[in-house]
């Protein structure tokens, strides 16, 4: 049996640091620290990412879309396709057509869900609302 009380415990990391802030490179203002509540989706493209803000403003990171997995808490993002991560407090809508599922967002993108997460993705947004 093992004891469990706080003085015996031992923390193992598990090597998923969560985050509330970003940091990301601007061309114009440098490096900045922005929180991910603003954070509407990530987009990946050969390595590299394209954060969406809701402010409307992009910008591009030398990190892939992994990297952004294990960093955003799961509680806030979803991955919906294997190119792609949205905030889960801003979508708008689930979109169900002949194409398949979309996820409608608040600054009107609509993003396709993949056929192999839709059930997991179905599942996660119904017990969440």
């Amino acid at each position: 049996m093992i004891d469990l009380t706080p003085q015996n415990r031992i923390d193992i990391p598990t090597g998923r640091e969560r985050v509330s802030v970003l940091r990301v490179n601007d061309t114009k203002l440098g490096w900045q620290t922005r929180p991910i509540k603003d954070l509407v989706l990530i987009k990946g493209v050969r390595g590299y990412s394209w954060l969406q803000w809701s402010d409307g403003s992009k910008q591009m990171m030398a990190y892939t879309i992994k990297y952004y997995v294990n960093k955003l808490p799961e509680s806030d993002f979803i991955r919906v396709h294997q190119n792609c991560i949205v905030n889960r407090n801003l979508i708008q809508k689930v979109l169900i057509t002949h194409r398949g599922p979309f996820v409608r967002l608040i600054n009107g993108d609509e993003i396709v869900i993949s056929r192999r997460r839709w059930m997991v993705i179905k599942r996660d947004l119904l017990k969440q609302s």
